[in-house]
């Protein structure tokens, strides 16, 4: 897992969005919508989110890549006292492409309806 990134001098910081990371097709062509739970913020830090952000804002627009850490420190404080606790994550097709090229699971952190 993180293959490219464990190749290089940088730690695991892709899942994010995790994260972001987080999308229901192998390959969407279009926006989605994914719920992401505790999961996520118990398997990845703040500074390892920040680096997956950092390097793909030249891939994708600012402002998605800021809503996106956004909704990850909504979720790590929601966390510490909701163990429930879930943001809504809107993914890119491009978002997608690149967690899915940097081996990110995204399926994996993404919790059912409540």
């Amino acid at each position: 897992m993180f293959n490219r990134l464990q190749s290089s001098t940088k730690s695991n910081g892709i899942a994010a969005f995790g994260v972001i990371g987080l999308a229901l097709l192998s390959r969407p062509t279009f926006a989605q919508d994914l719920r992401v739970g505790c999961s996520l913020v118990q398997h990845y830090g703040s500074a390892e989110v920040k680096m997956l952000l950092d390097q793909v804002r030249s891939s994708v627009d600012d402002g998605e890549a800021n809503a996106l850490y956004s909704k990850y420190v909504g979720l790590r404080n929601d966390c510490r006292s909701d163990q429930k606790a879930f943001r809504v994550v809107n993914l890119s097709a491009a978002m997608h492409r690149l967690l899915e090229e940097y081996g990110v699971n995204v399926r994996r952190f993404a919790v059912s309806g409540r």
